[in-house]
C-alpha cells in the first residue's frame, strides 16, 4: 500500500490517509481534550474523524476491520461524545462500555456532506443527490435533513480492485490507480469511433460503444479463436477504471433525473487522488445535463456525520 503524506484542507482538518492516528495528530493522540469522535466502518476501510476540544479535526484511514484498534483509541482518548456507523459498527458497539449513538450511514453520510458543503463554501438550500462510492455505490436524495435513498449499484471502489486484481499484477487500490493513469483504455475498450464515421451518429467519438470489445475483436475466428497480441496491464487497469466510472455516472444521473434534483455530489473513498474515475464521472455527468461536484475529503463524509450525530 501506497503511504501518502498527511495533508490539511482549510476549513475541514488534517488528513493522513492510511497513516497511524498517533501521526495524524502530530505523534501524541492523548494532547488536549477530545470533544467527539465519529467513526465510520465500512466493508473495506474504515474512516474516523476527531474533533478536539479547540475545534480542530483530524482524520485517518484504516483498512478494514479495525475493532479493537477503535476501541483501543476511543478508550485512550476518553471523547465527551462517540458516533459509529457503518456495517462494522455493531462490533464496535458491542465492544465499547459506554453509551454512542449509532445513526443510519445514510444519515451520517447526508449530515456529513451537508457540513463539507457548507465549510467548502458549496452548500445550497436546493435538494441534491449525493452519490457514495465505497466497495459498492449508493445513491441519496437529501434535502436539508432529510435523507433518501433513491438507487445504487453493486459496482464500486470493490469492483474496480476487483477487476485489477483479475487482470493486473495489482494488488491494492492505490497500485490500481497509478497503473490506470499511465494506461489508454481506447487500446482496450471499443470507442464510438471504432465503429462509426465521424458525424454519422450524434455521440462523441471517445465515448465508451463497448467496455472491453476490442479485446472481443482481437479474436480470430478464422484461426480457431486465436488472439491477437495480449494487451497491456496498464490499459486494462484504465479500461476498468473507466467501466465503474461510467455506469455509476449513467445510472446516478438517471437517479437524479428520477428524484428531481439538477445537482449531483460524488464522494466516497474510491474517488481519493483517482484522476480516472474522477474526471469520467464529472465529464459524463456534466454532458448529461448535471452540477457535478467531487465533494472535498469525500470519503469522510460519513464519519464526519456520525461525529456530528453522536452522543
Amino acid at each position: 500500500m501506497i503511504r501518502r503524506q498527511s495533508e490539511t484542507l482549510e476549513g475541514l482538518g488534517t488528513f493522513a490517509p492510511f497513516g497511524e492516528f498517533d501521526e495524524t495528530l502530530g505523534g501524541d493522540a492523548s494532547a488536549g481534550r477530545v470533544a467527539a469522535i465519529g467513526v465510520d466502518s465500512g466493508a473495506t476501510l474504515v474512516k474516523i474523524c476527531v474533533e478536539m476540544g479547540n475545534g480542530e479535526r483530524h482524520f485517518s484511514t484504516w483498512l478494514s476491520p479495525a475493532t479493537d484498534r477503535i476501541i483501543d483509541i476511543l478508550h485512550r482518548l476518553k471523547p465527551e461524545r462517540i458516533g459509529v456507523t457503518g456495517c462494522g459498527s455493531s462490533a464496535i458497539l458491542r465492544a465499547l462500555e459506554r453509551p454512542a449513538s449509532n445513526p443510519i450511514e445514510f444519515d451520517a453520510w447526508g449530515r456529513g456532506a451537508n457540513k463539507i458543503l457548507e465549510i467548502s463554501g458549496q452548500s445550497s438550500d436546493a435538494a441534491y443527490l449525493l452519490v457514495s462510492i465505497g466497495t459498492g455505490t449508493s445513491t441519496l436524495r437529501v434535502e436539508g435533513d432529510r435523507v433518501e435513498r433513491v438507487g445504487g449499484t453493486a459496482l464500486g471502489g470493490g469492483t474496480a480492485l476487483g477487476l485489477g486484481v483479475a487482470l493486473t499484477q495489482c494488488r491494492s487500490h492505490d497500485e490500481l490507480v497509478a497503473l490506470a493513469s499511465t494506461g489508454e483504455r481506447g487500446r482496450v475498450d471499443l470507442l464510438i469511433s471504432d465503429i462509426y464515421e465521424k458525424s454519422e451518429i450524434a455521440i462523441a467519438a471517445e465515448a465508451t460503444a463497448s467496455s472491453f470489445g476490442r479485446l472481443a475483436r482481437s479474436v480470430d475466428p478464422g484461426k480457431a479463436g486465436q488472439l491477437g497480441p495480449p494487451a497491456r496491464e496498464q490499459d486494462l487497469a484504465a479500461a476498468a477504471m473507466s467501466l465503474v466510472a461510467e455506469n455509476i455516472a449513467l445510472l446516478s444521473t438517471a437517479n437524479a433525473r428520477s428524484a428531481g434534483v439538477t445537482r449531483v455530489v460524488y464522494g466516497g473513498s474510491t474517488l481519493n487522488a483517482n484522476p480516472t474515475i474522477v474526471e469520467t464521472i464529472r465529464i459524463i455527468s456534466t454532458v448529461l445535463g448535471f452540477e457535478s461536484i467531487i465533494l472535498p475529503a469525500s470519503g469522510h463524509a460519513g464519519a464526519f456525520g456520525a461525529m456530528l450525530l453522536g452522543t
